[in-house]
């Protein structure tokens, strides 16, 4: 995802959607990144922006220095990812790593 060249502050994300087998072995990666809208809400709850993370499950966006609710969307009751909230610092990008559960079982 493009950035604007000043930017200085944000969030570098990746969403993974897991489990993606119901059986699971010693040594297996079950797990995948996974493509999700994300909302954006400030500090007073406000919604700001959404962010869409890429085929690889990643996502970047800047935001100024502050609190904020990141709201992991979903249409339906699975995959499922429950709200995040991030503190981003001045001249940093804070990573963030959101885990939906597929509700494979």
């Amino acid at each position: 995802m493009m950035t604007p060249a000043h930017a200085t502050s944000g969030i570098d994300g990746q969403v993974i959607l897991r489990p993606v087998s119901p059986v699971e072995w010693p040594g297996m990666v079950n797990q995948r990144p996974y493509e999700a809208l994300i909302g954006v809400a400030d500090g007073a709850g406000r919604h700001i922006e959404e962010v869409r993370s890429d085929p690889d499950g990643r996502f970047r966006i800047v935001l100024e220095p502050g609190t904020y609710l990141l709201r992991p969307e979903s249409d339906a009751i699975y995959p499922q990812a429950p709200a995040q909230t991030v503190t981003v610092t001045k001249d940093q990008f804070t990573p963030v790593r959101i885990i939906y559960d597929s509700g494979i079982r």
